[in-house]
């Protein structure tokens, strides 16, 4: 059974800053993504990017800023309204949509080069976990890509974190089950795409994330250590990110 949160009340609670794209776009998360568009369309320009359960966009923000034509869903008004004044604010434009992701509008599908969401599938269990992967290719076009990017299941610190939050009541965000990359690359191919390599964040860094920084913030401290973004082999498998690109073929 999925347990469903208040988005629009969660949204209007954390506080609004206009400069957290660029905190994104320093983490290896978008490095990975930056690599692999240049490498498929050769630059930004002219693409659409759709970013599905946006929340404020900050990922869509990194697409627009480097001259992609942007559109967010999401089912929240006050999640769009966010994202407004944070693309405005840097002269950017942007599509709001406000709707289901199980119930995109027909003139958003099959005409995207991108779509993407962070934190949006593992929110969803059963029959639910495969429609949401799939939604990310009914938007492309015969050739786009897909970037889900989820909780990796395999992350320990991560998990330590969640599962107290969960047994001391104080998570607020629903149902969260993360997913392994076989798993995610399982419902790519059911959904008809084509899965490449899985990419990950760093372990480093979500180990102060999701570790020193949760402690800190419970012995009252308000500001946590910088995050660290650093690779380290092998361990890396272990962050809490997890991104699998998926091709919609031709």
């Amino acid at each position: 059974m999925e347990t469903p949160a208040d988005w629009s009340k969660q949204w209007e609670r954390e506080p609004l800053d206009a400069e957290a794209p660029f905190a994104e776009e320093r983490t290896l998360r978008w490095r990975e993504q930056e690599s692999l568009i240049r490498g498929r369309f050769g630059s930004f320009e002219r693409l659409r990017a759709i970013e599905l359960g946006s929340g404020r966009g900050l990922n869509a923000f990194l697409f627009a800023r480097r001259g992609s034509a942007v559109t967010l869903v999401d089912t929240s008004a006050a999640a769009l309204g966010q994202a407004g004044t944070i693309f405005t604010a840097h002269g950017l434009d942007l599509e709001s949509v406000q709707a289901d992701v199980f119930a995109l509008p027909e003139e958003l599908l099959g005409t995207f080069d991108v779509s993407m969401s962070y934190g949006l599938c593992e929110h969803f269990v059963g029959e639910r976990r495969q429609a949401v992967v799939a939604a990310h290719l009914t938007a492309l076009r015969p050739g786009g890509v897909a970037l889900i990017g989820v909780p990796n299941r395999f992350a320990p610190v991560y998990r330590l974190w969640l599962k107290t939050l969960m047994v001391t009541g104080s998570w607020p965000l629903g149902t969260e089950v993360p997913f392994s990359a076989g798993e995610l690359r399982r419902l790519a191919v059911r959904a008809g795409g084509e899965p490449l390599d899985p990419r990950y964040g760093s372990f480093a860094g979500s180990v102060v994330n999701h570790g020193v920084n949760q402690l800190l913030f419970k012995l009252g401290r308000k500001r946590g250590l910088p995050v660290p973004q650093i690779r380290i082999p092998g361990l890396d498998r272990m962050a809490y990110e997890l991104l699998l690109p998926v091709v919609k073929p031709t």
